[in-house]
């Protein structure tokens, strides 16, 4: 599953027009007790059939629907859009500015650390593409 999600993610950074409004998913079946809050009262209706096209309408600036972070299932199905995602800072987590990375990356970061989360993932003009899991960021194929 990590793998066809990297693969997707990839394809998708390497599709999408530049600059373009990146993306924060995190991966897990059940959003019960996680903190996260809807920026809006429905989701987002897809006009594409595949992941990869629906990733795609959600990183456009257009698409009112392309802020905050959205769920996928373990079978990577999109289960919730537009999330204001809120995980408690943790000093165990740490933020590199000079690497280009900014709240994304450090809310993505922390937020794999919730036990209920199985992978988190952002996608970003200024560095492409990152997993994380249990506050780590993840080289798939390696330590997954």
């Amino acid at each position: 599953m990590i793998r066809v999600l990297h693969d997707i993610l990839v394809e998708l950074y390497n599709k999408a027009d530049k600059p373009f409004s990146g993306i924060g998913l995190l991966v897990c079946d059940d959003v019960k007790g996680l903190p996260l809050f809807s920026l809006y009262k429905s989701n987002t209706i897809f006009s594409n059939e595949s992941l990869l096209e629906r990733l795609m309408e959600l990183t456009d600036y257009k698409n009112k629907f392309h802020d905050g972070f959205h769920v996928l299932s373990t079978s990577l199905e999109i289960t919730h859009t537009s999330q204001y995602f809120y995980p408690k800072p943790t000093t165990e987590v740490s933020l590199d500015v000079s690497q280009g990375h900014g709240v994304r990356y450090f809310v993505a970061k922390a937020g794999s650390k919730i036990p209920n989360v199985l992978y988190t993932a952002i996608v970003g003009g200024n560095y492409g593409v990152c997993i994380f899991k249990n506050g780590q960021e993840i080289k798939v194929g390696q330590n997954n």
